[in-house]
């Protein structure tokens, strides 16, 4: 049988990578399935290369995009906290224009004569891909979420595209642990409902969302663990070489920190908080470096856009502060790799939730500065260590410096509990593949 994987893999986000690679992994162990494929996120053959490489050089098989980003490729290191006047109305026509084309895809799915006479080859061959399927599922992550852009009716149909594309070829569908939330906007609500009420299995990664999602859509949505916590580390010795080349050893009492850009949606006053948010971080570098620790700034995200990318947050934090012994890891890593990096660190802040998982499963104690939607508020809960969290909008440095002081004088103690939370995960996986596996019996 054959899987298609969704929305798409992005190599340059190592969270993403993680998502991706754990999704294929729990796919493949089911032993249901000899094909699976996955939807390339890149809008330009070059950007397709960049995205996909670790992916290929890990086994994975992609096949192009349907639907392309309303971007095509085109991102502005400029733009990394709010978009120009003339880039919002380039994404508004070519989101105008991408929304017909995918309507008509839509309707007229189930004939290949017809999408192929009106379409490139390469979408007429990604169409009979999906065609082909037996089951397509949702990789892991923060998927649906809203906050009243008024670009949101946009944004879910973006999302839910191949959700669509999969009912109306009549395939199974399977959203593996995900969160979800908020749904405000115009439309994102009766889109959601529309396009999730009937599939086969859907689950989210954490109880907030979970609620979220099952008010909305009147059932109950199982919680299982994001696939992240199942990410094997990686080669400890190759972490070891990395950090190296940076003059930083095991026995360097390293701080771990991520940070990305963030344009605080549905907020007016965006770039104060941004501001903000990057200054917070900056004086508590300070902070650690009179300490005497090291401050390691990790790539969790190098994009594929300047929003999603992390080293435009990291320049502005270093505009702010910079000194010796902060120390940036300016890498593109695969997923296991960083965390096998993180696993060295001594504490942990970060932004990118991702980089969170990776640290708590290789026990550092760590702070998570929560956003986009209910995932870091969600899965902290769930773990007992909601307080540990600091939502990006409410974050300053006396918190910060706060919760670290904290941490370190019940340093033992924070690092058992953060071992008793994981046992609640173990099962989650075969739980999982049980589950897919019952669909066919």
């Amino acid at each position: 049988m054959k899987a298609i994987i969704v929305p798409g893999v992005t190599d340059l986000n190592k969270g993403d990578q993680a998502l991706v690679w754990e999704s294929y992994r729990l796919i493949k162990d089911t032993g249901l399935f000899n094909d699976i494929v996955i939807v390339n996120s890149g809008d330009t053959e070059e950007e397709t290369n960049e995205l996909s490489k670790q992916s290929l050089e890990h086994g994975l098989v992609m096949i192009e995009k349907i639907l392309p980003h309303p971007r095509r490729g085109k991102h502005k290191d400029t733009d990394h906290i709010e978009d120009s006047k003339i880039e919002t109305l380039r994404l508004i026509k070519n989101a105008i224009l991408d929304y017909l084309r995918t309507s008509f895809i839509l309707m007229f799915c189930n004939y290949k004569f017809i999408i192929k006479t009106f379409f490139p080859k390469k979408i007429y061959q990604s169409v009979k891909e999906f065609i082909s399927a037996d089951a397509v599922f949702v990789k892991g992550g923060g998927f649906l979420h809203a906050y009243g852009e008024k670009t949101a009716p946009y944004i879910m149909w973006y999302l839910l595209f191949y959700i669509r594309l999969a009912k109306k070829l009549k395939k199974k569908v399977v959203f593996l642990p995900n969160s979800y939330g908020p749904f405000e906007g115009l439309t994102v609500k009766k889109q959601i409902r529309s396009a999730l009420n009937e599939l086969d299995l859907i689950y989210a990664r954490e109880h907030v969302s979970a609620e979220s999602l099952g008010s909305l859509l009147k059932r109950k949505i199982p919680v299982e663990t994001d696939l992240g916590f199942f990410l094997p580390i990686g080669d400890r010795n190759k972490a070891l070489q990395v950090l190296g080349k940076y003059h930083l050893s095991e026995n360097d009492k390293m701080v771990g920190v991520t940070v990305r850009p963030w344009r605080f949606p549905g907020k007016r006053n965006s770039s104060e908080l941004y501001n903000n948010y990057i200054n917070s971080i900056a004086t508590m570098m300070e902070y650690l470096v009179e300490k005497n620790y090291k401050v390691v700034i990790c790539n969790q995200s190098i994009g594929p856009n300047s929003h999603e990318d992390d080293r435009n947050a990291i320049k502005d934090i270093l505009s702010k502060f910079d000194h010796e012994n902060v120390i940036w890891l300016n890498e593109n890593l695969t997923c296991d790799l960083l965390k096998a990096i993180y696993s060295y660190f001594y504490f942990f802040v970060g932004t990118r939730f991702h980089s969170i998982i990776f640290s708590i499963t290789s026990l550092v104690p760590s702070i998570a500065i929560g956003y986009g939607g209910n995932k870091t508020n969600g899965i902290m809960d769930d773990l007992q260590l909601d307080d540990l969290m600091i939502p990006i909008d409410e974050v300053n440095s006396t918190i910060l410096i706060q919760k670290f002081e904290k941490v370190v004088d019940k340093y033992t103690i924070t690092k058992k509990k953060i071992l008793d939370s994981k046992n609640f995960i173990l099962d989650s996986r075969i739980k999982l593949i049980n589950d897919i596996r019952s669909l066919y019996l």
